[in-house]
């Protein structure tokens, strides 16, 4: 198993744990819809079929979250899968904001 920050750079567990640690470092987006809190983090992990990033969604302000997506191998797809993921909320709650 291979960590990996934020930028894909290989790192050893200790920093990953580190990291890990830090909820700043780790939430790359976060937004509420009409009670459904959509978050994206950083897990850090590359394995096959390994997480870099995921996406859930949480109706309880956090205590449970259910992963929507986790297939982003970059932040900035990590950016996309979020956005994907509010929008699908979305349309489900049908909510215009």
């Amino acid at each position: 198993m291979t960590h990996r920050d934020r930028q894909g750079r290989q790192i050893e567990l200790t920093q990953w744990a580190d990291l890990w640690d830090d909820m700043a470092y780790r939430v790359v987006a976060e937004d509420q819809v009409e009670g459904v809190m959509v978050r994206t983090v950083w897990e850090g992990v590359d394995e096959v079929p390994g997480a870099m990033f995921a996406t859930g969604t949480s109706r309880d302000g956090g205590k449970r979250w259910h992963t929507q997506r986790e297939d982003a191998r970059t932040e900035a797809a990590a950016v996309e899968q979020h956005r994907e993921v509010v929008e699908g909320v979305r349309r489900r709650l049908g909510s215009k904001r």
